[in-house]
């Protein structure tokens, strides 16, 4: 599933966080909306480049992407829920996602309900990556052990 395929499945999405994992390892952050496009402090740091990814000096990092900017129609001022899909970049909706998590998005502005609002967080992997799934075809042992019924043993089918 790519990034576009599940933010447009759910309207109440208000901010998002990507972040860009090979091995477990971090490449690349985005964070955008109203909350969490907003550059903290202590910004997340990812490696410049792809060669830099252990090294863990200081001089081989730089901030992640921050794009503090409205995602949705309701923080337009619209009073429906609509992803704006085209305020996030190409590049990060192409991306295949390995895991996600949808929390309540931190929001202090008496107009929305702070249940309603929604923050998206997901783990994806480098562009054009894909999850491979590998099925481990059974074998003749693992289908049949000596001595165990099998279901048809009881109902006296074969």
């Amino acid at each position: 599933m790519t990034v576009r395929e599940l933010i447009e499945i759910n309207a109440k999405i208000v901010d998002v966080c990507i972040e860009v994992r090979k091995d477990g390892k971090l490449l690349d952050y985005l964070a955008i909306g109203f909350n969490e496009g907003v550059k903290p402090r202590y910004p997340m740091q990812v490696p410049r480049s792809i060669e830099y990814i252990d090294n863990i000096s200081i001089a081989t990092k730089k901030d992640g992407t921050y794009i503090d900017k409205s995602i949705n129609a309701w923080d337009d001022g619209k009073d429906y829920w609509e992803i704006k899909i085209k305020r996030i970049p190409q590049k990060w909706l192409d991306l295949e996602v390995y895991s996600w998590s949808v929390s309540q998005a931190h929001r202090w502005n008496s107009r929305i309900n702070r249940n309603s609002a929604e923050c998206i967080r997901m783990w994806c992997l480098p562009s054009g990556e894909s999850l491979e799934v590998k099925q481990d075809k059974p074998t003749p042992k693992d289908r049949d052990n000596d001595g165990q019924l099998s279901l048809f043993d009881l109902i006296g089918g074969e």
